[in-house]
């Protein structure tokens, strides 16, 4: 078994991969998505693309694949991104899990909306003043008032190394659609699709859509304003199961 394990919006090889329990993760291509991590690539337009994202990381993948089945193990923005890797049809794919998925069949739904809008407070105001911009806006206080975590997740997204360099992701990967009418049903293998509760970015009712077109079991965490640390056991062990149960 080969997994092929896929960051969120903002994130990295290394978020994606504190989701697995670590006797798994000798097994796993964890890629840096292009203008995430420690990858050199920019780009613009078309570069930000779900399906071109997707492209690379398959050949990522490709590039250290021994042949064996592949699961993939999304979260957020990369289960979007996964889907459309599973759907290429270059890998036998055995498994497919999403995690807090936030994509949609719409281009920028609305639990997605606020990423372009902290692209604009990071061209006006650099990351030092896009920060403070951000906490004063309307789209920030609609997410705290549901999670402070969640409201921590965004402020991460100016904070860290290169934001403002890397702005144009924020701005151009929530415009496209994770899939079309009919693609989740076409996933092959068993799939499973994990969320959280009062997770304004990742709501269940996108969860629920995402599970409903794979046709498969929808498991819902404790909340991660409750704990965080054993939200992430709960998805580690949950990913264990999934993965080494079938």
């Amino acid at each position: 078994m080969t997994i092929l394990a896929l960051h969120g919006l903002g994130g990295s090889r290394a978020s994606a991969l504190s989701y697995l329990p670590k006797d798994l993760r000798s097994h796993v291509v964890a890629p840096d998505v292009r203008a995430h991590g420690a990858s050199p690539l920019l780009g613009s337009g078309d570069d930000f693309a779900l399906e071109a994202l997707a492209a690379e990381c398959a050949d990522a993948l490709a590039a250290e694949h021994d042949g064996s089945p592949v699961t993939i193990v999304g979260v957020s923005m990369g289960a979007a991104i996964g889907l459309r890797v599973a759907l290429s049809g270059r890998f036998r794919v055995d498994r497919f899990a999403a995690l807090r998925p936030s994509f949609t069949h719409e281009p920028l739904p609305a639990n997605l909306a606020v990423f372009p809008v902290i692209a604009d407070l990071l061209e006006r105001h650099g990351p030092k003043g896009a920060l403070a911009a951000l906490r004063a806006s309307g789209p920030y206080d609609a997410v705290r008032s549901v999670s402070p975590v969640g409201a921590t997740a965004l402020e991460s997204q100016v904070t860290q190394t290169r934001a403002w360099e890397r702005r144009v992701r924020l701005l151009e990967i929530p415009r496209d659609r994770a899939y079309r009418d009919g693609e989740l049903a076409a996933v092959p293998g068993a799939s499973v699709v994990l969320a959280s509760p009062r997770d304004p970015v990742h709501p269940l009712h996108v969860a629920e859509e995402w599970a409903a077109g794979l046709g498969c079991r929808m498991l819902v965490s404790p909340a991660r304003d409750d704990g965080a640390a054993a939200v992430m056991a709960w998805y580690r062990e949950q990913l264990g199961s999934f993965l080494t149960g079938l």
